[in-house]
């Protein structure tokens, strides 16, 4: 579609060509591009082939005239929208007629004036692109009000102008005019993360945002996307908020959590007692041990500790609920946070098994995030690059982080191991799922490490995604938001139900 105020392309239909030279000279002098056609049916067969913004159609032609070009063109959905200009010699009220009745937007008399002709032509343009702009805007509406997503659009100013049924269902909001409000004002009542301040304050153009209703049986869960519309001049133009019902997952993900929580509990009471009874009879307070003895115990006590890992796991994974989750944020330096984190893994897995390659510049500015999730992050993100890295020697594990931008922290942790194959890359990251035990080396686990990882990484407002090729090893990535004071001040006042903006 050509856009209001550029030169169009126009196909010239006569079969005099004198008159298609002469039309042509014109309208390329004026800055146009032309086509031609001699004939009705060669005009029909130009205007599929070229898709021009106009026609300018002769109506006395052999064999197919003006009047049936125009009438066809007005029948095909495709070229409904065209301009018609009528060229014609033709003086009498009742030709005319004819012409309008065929669908011709206009009509220009032979002999034509020049200057009469250029003016048609732009007039008839710029109608054509409002033309083309409704037929979209109708198609538009016609799919997005039967997709089953809610989806709004508004304003540089977040003023709707636009929403479909499903997002005032979604939003309880069936009965009243929406159109011109300010889109938070659809979202009170819920609690939004990220806050209302948060999402106005300039920043990503893409933003993954919650809205929460927990004062109602069952609760309501929406998840969405609301992302700032660029013009040619990078100022925003509109912002679409698109969004979907995810009640049903988080009341199954709660009954999840719940059944873990319990089994781990179970498991829990029982391991220690065994645990503390293991201890006691390696210490041989219950007698001395033979050296067989001895070695049979040390590997129960090992798999008593894995064991006990699992469930810590589970227990981990289980407590992240969504009021877990909005824990306050605090201050934190991340290179103090790394270097805890590294001996924890180091401690874990003993003195001289892994080498770290840390790269936390010293003037790499404070981070806003609550210290034990991301405490939880490192620990996982390194415990999987450990894992994962096999052969002899120490295993290598790189941990760098980087000022992404003003408002960003980027934080990589990076393993030497077998790598992971592209078509996995979008599995890790989901609940019990490892990638097959031949490409991993059967390294035990859960599967729990990534998603956990993840949701603490989104419940910041951060992302974490994955870099890997297979033979190449892996490098995880997320982000952290840079501490400024006056966002403190924001995260502080907590989330809250949302006010009216």
């Amino acid at each position: 579609m050509t856009e209001i105020g550029s030169a169009g392309k126009i196909l010239i239909v006569d079969d005099n060509e004198a008159n298609v030279r002469l039309l042509d000279v014109y309208l390329r002098a004026a800055g146009y591009t032309t086509e031609k056609a001699y004939d009705g049916e060669q005009a029909l067969g130009q205007v599929r082939a070229t898709n021009p913004d106009l026609v300018l159609l002769d109506v006395m032609m052999p064999r197919l005239d003006g009047y049936e070009v125009c009438r066809r063109l007005r029948a095909d959905e495709a070229t409904n929208v065209v301009p018609v200009v009528m060229i014609t010699a033709l003086k009498d009220t009742e030709d005319r007629i004819r012409g309008i009745e065929a669908g011709a937007d206009d009509f220009i008399s032979k002999p034509f004036d020049k200057a009469e002709l250029l003016a048609r032509v732009k007039n008839l343009l710029r109608i054509k692109y409002y033309r083309s702009m409704v037929a979209e805007r109708g198609k538009l509406d016609a799919v997005i009000e039967d997709i089953s997503h809610g989806i709004i659009i508004t304003g540089p100013d977040f003023s709707v102008t636009l929403l479909n049924h499903r997002a005032r269902v979604l939003l309880g909001r069936e009965n009243e005019e929406c159109l011109g409000r300010k889109l938070f004002e659809l979202f009170a009542g819920f609690r939004m993360s990220p806050t209302t301040a948060e999402l106005l304050a300039p920043g990503k153009r893409t933003v993954a945002v919650s809205l929460e209703r927990e004062n109602v049986s069952p609760g309501i869960y929406l998840l969405g996307r609301l992302t700032r519309i660029a013009d040619s001049t990078g100022a925003v133009s509109n912002v679409a908020f698109v969004f979907r019902d995810a009640s049903e997952e988080r009341r199954k993900e709660k009954l999840q959590r719940d059944f873990l929580s319990l089994v781990s509990h179970k498991l829990k009471t029982p391991l220690t007692i065994v645990s503390g009874y293991l201890s006691l009879i390696n210490m041989q307070k219950y007698g001395p041990l033979n050296a067989e003895q001895a070695k049979a115990l040390k590997l129960v006590e090992a798999r008593v500790g894995e064991l006990k890992g699992l469930i810590e796991k589970l227990l981990q994974y289980a407590g992240l609920s969504a009021e877990e989750l909005r824990h306050e944020a605090g201050v934190v330096e991340l290179g103090a946070a790394a270097a805890r984190a590294e001996a924890r893994i180091a401690q874990r897995y003993g003195t001289g098994h892994v080498n770290f390659e840390t790269e936390v510049p010293a003037d790499l500015p404070k981070v806003l995030v609550e210290v034990e999730h991301l405490a939880l992050v490192l620990d996982n993100l390194l415990d999987n690059a450990v894992k994962f890295t096999t052969g002899s020697g120490a295993v290598r594990v790189r941990l760098a982080a980087r000022l992404a931008d003003e408002r960003t922290v980027e934080v990589t942790v990076q393993d030497y191991g077998p790598g992971i194959l592209l078509s996995h890359q979008t599995d890790i990251f989901s609940d019990f799922l490892q990638v097959e035990e031949s490409f991993t080396g059967n390294v035990g686990g859960l599967g729990l490490g990534l998603p956990t990882a993840k949701r603490l990484v989104e419940s910041w407002g951060g992302t974490i995604s994955v870099q890997s090729k297979p033979g190449e090893g892996a490098s995880f990535v997320f982000t952290i938001p840079v501490y400024a004071p006056a966002a403190t001040e924001k995260r502080a006042a907590g989330p809250g139900l949302m006010e009216t903006a």
